[in-house]
């Protein structure tokens, strides 16, 4: 190798080492496949959310209100239908069966799916603004509908069926629905940008 060929290369390797971790980041990013930065920063999304609700700012403050609301929420929607439930802090209970409100039946993760996956994607501002309030709105109104169906199915049907339609809906069948929502989004923002 050329000795001018060494210098630049080791002028190259000291500036990179110069660099902070958001330019060194930047630099690995440059030229990468679009879905690569896309999964890089919905990770990042992702890790921020959960360090926000496993804090104790959460956990201590914010919480059991919000717990307590749904339930609340549930329990209005279970009265339209006629049953006589009543709330005792997260839970919905009657003389004949009660359900507990817990964290991870919220729906948050679910929603900082779809936000997370909104923010990252390349798109204008304007054309997130209707699928964040659309989507996270669509969300809260499903739990909501989720909390109440889990009292009836525990209600009317066995703990088995309960459990299955409890992991099912809960996590599985809801975490789909928030995939689904992000993608329905991500198809219209893109056909938005065409037109």
């Amino acid at each position: 190798m050329p000795k001018k060929n060494k210098k630049q290369a080791k002028q190259g390797r000291s500036s990179a080492i110069s660099l902070n971790p958001i330019q060194r980041i930047n630099l690995l990013l440059k030229d990468r496949h679009p879905v690569f930065k896309f999964l890089l920063g919905f990770i990042g999304c992702m890790v921020l959310f959960y360090l926000f609700y496993y804090s104790s700012l959460y956990k201590n403050f914010l919480e059991l209100p919000f717990l307590h609301l749904q339930a609340n929420i549930g329990n209005a929607l279970l009265h339209l239908l006629g049953h006589d439930t009543q709330v005792a802090g997260t839970s919905i209970a009657s003389k004949d069966f009660s359900v507990d409100v817990k964290n991870g039946c919220d729906g948050l993760e679910a929603i900082a799916i779809l936000v997370s996956g909104i923010l990252i994607f390349p798109a204008s501002f304007k054309l997130k603004m209707p699928g964040l309030l659309w989507g996270v709105g669509t969300l809260l109104v499903l739990n909501l509908l989720r909390i109440a169906a889990l009292y009836l199915i525990g209600l009317n049907f066995s703990k088995e069926v309960f459990e299955i339609a409890h992991i099912q809906g809960g996590f599985i069948v809801f975490t789909m629905i928030s995939v689904l929502l992000l993608f329905v989004w991500i198809n219209w923002a893109t056909n938005k940008n065409v037109n």
